[in-house]
C-alpha cells in the first residue's frame, strides 16, 4: 500500500509542480474576468484575483467574486485540455489527454476553502448565501459527477442568472464589496509569499498521503471497493469523506 501511495504522490507532486509554472491559469482568469464584465453593473459587483488572509495567518487566492442581491458567487477558474473527470469528494481529479493521465486537486474543495475564508471575514454582516461555481475552458470535456456547478466559462452568466431570490440589501452589498477591497493583499511580496505557501502545503498533503494518513483529518487511508472501482478512503468516514483514487 505504501509503495502505491508513494508512486501516486510522486506523480501528483510532479504534475502540480509543472502546473504552478504555467501561465494558463492567469490567461483563464483574464478571460473569465472579461465574461463577468458583461453582467449588468446595476445588479452585480465583480472582484477578480482576490488575495485574503485566513484565520490561521496564511492566505488564499480567489479567482472571482461576484456580489449581488442574490448572494455571493465564488468562481474557481480552470484552463485544461483533454477529458476532466472526478467526483464531489475525491481529493484529486484526473485529466486524460490521448491516454496520458494527470492529477489535479479537486477544485470544488479548493473553492470550499475560499468560501470558508469569506464567511469568516463577513460573519458579522448577516446570513449571506454563497454559491460555488467551478468553470473550465471549452478546450476540455467534462465528466464530473457533482452537485456543485462544474461548467464551462461561457455558461457562468447562465448559472448566475438562475438565482433570483433577493437576500441582500444594497447597503449590505456595498459593505461586503468595500470590506473585500480593503482586505485584499495586493502587494507583490505578499503574492510571492502566497505562492511559496501553496507549494509548501501541497508538500505537506503529499507527505501525509505517502504515510498512509488522511491529509484532512489524520485518519488512516483504507483500501475500499465501490461501484466504480477501488480507491483509498479515510477510516473516519462518514465524518471525513476524503477519497484518493
Amino acid at each position: 500500500m505504501i509503495v502505491f501511495l508513494l508512486i501516486t504522490v510522486s506523480l501528483i507532486f510532479l504534475t502540480i509542480a509543472i502546473r504552478t509554472r504555467s501561465p494558463k491559469g492567469e490567461i483563464g482568469e483574464k478571460r473569465v474576468a472579461h465574461i463577468l464584465q458583461r453582467l449588468p453593473k446595476e445588479e452585480y459587483r465583480v472582484i477578480n484575483n482576490l488575495l485574503l488572509q485566513t484565520s490561521s495567518g496564511g492566505t488564499t487566492q480567489i479567482d472571482h467574486v461576484v456580489i449581488s442581491e442574490y448572494g455571493i458567487f465564488v468562481i474557481e477558474t480552470k484552463f485544461y485540455k483533454g477529458w476532466i473527470y472526478g467526483g464531489e469528494n475525491s481529493e484529486y481529479w484526473t485529466q486524460n489527454i490521448f491516454g496520458h493521465k494527470y492529477s489535479l486537486r479537486n477544485p470544488i474543495h479548493q473553492n470550499e476553502g475560499h468560501i470558508r475564508v469569506l464567511k469568516h471575514l463577513l460573519k458579522d454582516i448577516g446570513d449571506i448565501p454563497f454559491i460555488s461555481i467551478v468553470a473550465f475552458s471549452r478546450q476540455c470535456r467534462l465528466g464530473v459527477n457533482a452537485s456543485t456547478p462544474v461548467i464551462y466559462w461561457n455558461q457562468i452568466p447562465l448559472i448566475i442568472d438562475r438565482f433570483r431570490d433577493k437576500r441582500l440589501s444594497h447597503a449590505q452589498i456595498t459593505g461586503i464589496h468595500n470590506r473585500l477591497i480593503e482586505s485584499n493583499r495586493d502587494s507583490k511580496d505578499e503574492r510571492q509569499i502566497h505562492i511559496h505557501n501553496v507549494r509548501t502545503n501541497e508538500q505537506r498533503r503529499n507527505t501525509a498521503v505517502a504515510s498512509g494518513k488522511c491529509p484532512r483529518c489524520g485518519g488512516t487511508l483504507i483500501l475500499r471497493h465501490g461501484p466504480y472501482g477501488t480507491f483509498y478512503g479515510c477510516s473516519n468516514y462518514p465524518r471525513c469523506r476524503y477519497i484518493l483514487k
